[in-house]
This record gives structure tokens, C-alpha cells and sequence, in this order.
């Protein structure tokens, strides 16, 4: 039978609670009747004393039935069982006791007659010990007990039922608070965990408990946080090899089939030519126009893998990066076909940096013709160029539908594209890759009705 935390902590306390009333009404109950049998072999002498002041001049007169008649008035008294009375030789002179069909526990009480010579007055004697000087008797009583150990068991049944009451009421207050202060913060960090171990991993706990259990879940928290960021890690390294495999799988493949697939487009365009020397229908002229647009995207594609599957390599010079965007636009607008108004916002002075022009060209030209592409006819592109010191700033900004923020973190990723046919997946990844092939970095933002690509570069390449 598996017992809850709660369960544990209640026996716990009870028994710590049952342990110390247990302590604390035994030395209560020892106590009060240590009190009780003082109080009553106090009451004891104090009655003895007074029947040895009743006697003293039947004992000096030798009057037996005078003593026998102060014993009987002595047994009428509840707490008295017998009475002795002796002479000064311990004769005895009188006895009486009280008859019971149970044995009675008694408690000898012995008290000593004295008589004061002070005054020598007969009949009057005083009980002072310092003024006695002479001893005329003694009487011994026998106290019943059955009194006083009735009370000390009263007194022994209230302490059980205050004590009782006690523990119910502090068990009761006490698991309250214990489950309230440690039970139920416990607990609910046994849920916070349980549902991290299912795989809730972004899942945090908040306990606000002000003492060790709170730094216990900022602990976990924090070691819940720091195994995220190394599942991330380990996540991000075994992409990048997986990658790094599949692009070394993919050059070799690429290096064959481009191969194969040039001399095709080869053969294609020859005899495009071929057919397009002979007199055709205007159904001809039609296909051969197919044909000629087919091949052209053939061609395009046949390049981007070429280029995507080979590492690029910079060869450095200056660009002036202010010129090569006023030439790729100004190239754009000529293409254009949409009526796709671009603007350019450039710095006054000459924007010199040290890289490939080639690959900047490229990866500039990949970003605006994506742009161009999520535009609708006279959709409008803003490119801006912001000298920043050290590095340059590169914003291509286009008023499209936007990306859904779902695939943000995919437009990166080689062939994977949203324009069906028309579109290869390797634009973005090539102008990422040329990008970052000069030390550099590229970033997106998207709402609809705008989004930014956003370029930094190091203006001097990094040896």
C-alpha cells in the first residue's frame, strides 16, 4: 500500500504531538497529585492534632470511656478508618475502626500529646513544640485513602480528556497548517515536474513560499531552462551535421546530374533552334514559346543548385555596395512587368566594403527578386542602405502579404518554397549562405502587408 506525503506528514506530527502531550500530562498528573497528597497528609496532622487536644484530659484523668466515646465521633468523620489512642508508655488505651466488607487502603498518621508546664494551669496545654516539656500520650489515625484516590482518579481523567482534546485540536490546526506551508507546496511541485517529465519542457513552476521550497523550484526552473538551451544545442549541432551530410551528398549528386543535365539542355536548345528555322502554325510559334520558357526555368534551377551545392569562395575586393544596389535595381525596373514601384534609400558619400561581388550581387539580387515575387502588381520595395562605422546595414522591405510566423524559420531552408512550380526552394538559402560566407548575418520580419530582410556585414573581411 504506497502512503501520500500528506499521510506521512500527519502521522509524523501526530505522533510528535502524541510524545509530548503524553510528557506533558504525565508531569501535570505526577504534579497535581504530588499536590493532592500533601494537601492531604497536611489535612491528616492538622486532624490529628485537633483529636490529640480533644483527649488530653480524658488521658490525664484515665477516663476510658471518654475515649472510647472521642474515637466513635472521630470514626463519623469520612476520611478517618481507625483510631488508636496510647499513654506515654505505649499502652494502648483505646481502639476503634470502621468496619467495611472491602479491604480499604490506610495511611498512619501518628500525632504525640504533650502538655505545656508553663502555666500551671491543669486542663490548659499548649501543642508548641518549644514549650512542651512533658509527653502525656499518643494518638495514631488511619486516613482512608479511598477519597483522595478517587480525586486523583478525576484528576487523571481530566488530564486524558484535556489532553486528548489538545492533540485532536493541534493535529487538526497543526496538518492544516503543515499541509498549507509544506504539504501542498511539495505537492505542487510534484505536479509542476511530472508534467516537465511528460514533455511540457516550456512549462514553469511558481511557488511564492518566501523560504527553501520556493528556491527549490527557481532551482528547478533554472536547470529545467539550462537543459532546454542544451537540448537546443545538441538540436542546432545535429541539424548542422545532418545538413553539412546531406550538402556533401548533394554536391556529389548535383556534380553528376548537372553534368547530365547540361548536356540535355545542350541538345534542347539545338533543337529548339532546329525547329524554330522551319515555318510553324501559329500553334507552333505558341509551343515553341512554352518550350523556350520551360527550358529557361530548367536552366534557372540547374544554376541555383549548382551554386547552393558548391561552398562559396570569396574572392575579396572593394564593393561599393551604394552602386551595386542602384545597378540591380535599375536592372529590376527594366524587367518589370508588375508595375512594381521601387525605391531606394542611400547614403550620400560612397559605401566601400571588402568581399565577392559575384556573391553580394547574388544574394542582393535573390532577396529582391523574392521580394518582387511576393508583390502584387504595383506593390511597392524600399531598399536602404545605412553606413554603420565598422559593418553596413542592408533593409529590403516589401508591402506582400507576409510570412505566417510558422514558416519564418523555414524560409531559409534549402527548397522550401511557396510558389509552386515557378519556385526552386535555393534562393533565400543562397543569399543566406553568400552572406554568411563574408562573416555577415541576415534576419526576417513579418506582418502583413510588410516585411524586412534585414543584412549585416562586416565592412572589413575578417582573416
Amino acid at each position: 500500500m504506497r502512503i501520500g506525503l500528506r499521510l506521512k506528514v500527519v502521522i509524523i506530527f501526530v505522533l510528535i504531538e502524541l510524545a509530548m502531550v503524553v510528557a506533558i500530562g504525565t508531569l501535570y498528573t505526577q504534579k497535581a497529585t504530588s499536590m493532592l497528597e500533601e494537601e492531604f497528609m497536611a489535612k491528616g496532622r492538622a486532624i490529628g492534632q485537633f483529636f490529640a487536644n480533644t483527649v488530653k484530659l480524658p488521658i490525664l484523668s484515665g477516663n476510658k470511656e471518654m475515649l472510647m466515646d472521642q474515637c466513635d465521633r472521630m470514626l463519623k468523620r469520612p476520611d478517618i478508618a481507625g483510631v488508636k489512642i496510647f499513654d506515654d508508655n505505649d499502652k494502648l488505651l483505646a481502639s476503634c475502626s470502621r468496619k467495611t466488607s472491602e479491604p480499604i487502603e490506610q495511611i498512619s498518621c501518628p500525632v504525640t500529646i504533650v502538655r505545656d508546664t508553663s502555666d500551671d494551669v491543669e486542663g490548659i496545654y499548649n501543642i508548641a513544640p518549644e514549650k512542651a516539656i512533658e509527653t502525656i500520650g499518643k494518638v495514631q489515625l488511619f486516613l482512608s485513602r479511598k477519597n483522595i484516590d478517587e480525586k486523583i482518579l478525576g484528576l487523571q481523567l481530566y488530564s486524558l480528556a484535556i489532553c486528548l482534546g489538545a492533540l485532536a485540536l493541534s493535529v487538526f490546526l497543526g496538518s492544516l497548517m503543515v499541509g498549507k506551508v509544506v504539504v501542498n507546496p511539495i505537492l505542487k511541485l510534484k505536479d509542476e515536474i511530472y508534467r516537465f517529465s511528460q514533455g511540457m519542457l516550456h512549462h514553469r513552476i511558481r511557488l511564492h513560499t518566501g523560504d527553501e521550497i520556493e528556491e527549490l523550484a527557481n532551482t528547478f526552473n533554472n536547470m529545467a531552462d539550462s537543459l532546454i538551451g542544451y537540448i537546443s544545442d545538441q538540436i542546432d549541432k545535429a541539424t548542422d551535421k545532418v545538413q553539412l551530410k546531406n550538402l556533401a551528398v548533394l554536391g556529389e549528386l548535383s556534380a553528376m546530374l548537372l553534368h547530365e543535365v547540361g548536356n540535355t539542355l545542350n541538345r534542347f536548345g539545338l533543337i529548339k533552334y532546329q525547329i524554330s528555322q522551319e515555318r510553324l502554325s501559329e500553334a507552333g510559334l505558341k509551343a515553341i514559346e512554352t518550350f523556350d520558357e520551360n527550358l529557361g526555368s530548367l536552366k534557372r534551377f540547374t544554376q541555383n543548385v549548382s551554386l547552393f551545392s558548391k561552398k562559396p569562395e570569396v574572392i575579396l575586393g572593394r564593393i561599393n555596395i551604394k552602386e551595386l544596389i542602384q545597378a540591380l535595381c535599375s536592372s529590376l525596373k527594366l524587367i518589370d512587368k508588375k508595375g512594381i514601384h521601387i525605391k531606394t534609400e542611400l547614403p550620400s558619400r560612397e559605401c566601400i566594403i571588402m568581399g565577392d561581388k559575384e556573391l553580394m550581387n547574388q544574394a542582393i539580387l535573390n532577396i529582391l527578386t523574392n521580394a518582387m515575387d511576393a508583390v502584387g502588381p504595383a506593390g511597392r520595395i524600399r531598399v536602404s542602405l545605412k553606413d554603420m562605422d565598422d559593418r553596413i546595414q542592408i533593409i529590403i522591405a516589401d508591402n506582400g502579404p507576409g510570412i505566417p510566423q510558422e514558416e519564418l524559420g523555414e524560409i531559409f531552408r534549402p527548397f522550401f518554397t511557396k510558389k509552386g512550380p515557378r519556385g526552386t526552394g535555393l534562393g533565400l538559402a543562397i543569399a543566406k549562405s553568400f552572406i554568411e560566407a563574408h562573416e555577415g548575418h541576415i534576419e526576417v520580419t513579418s506582418r502583413p502587408g510588410r516585411t524586412e530582410f534585414i543584412i549585416i556585414i562586416p565592412k572589413h573581411f575578417p582573416f
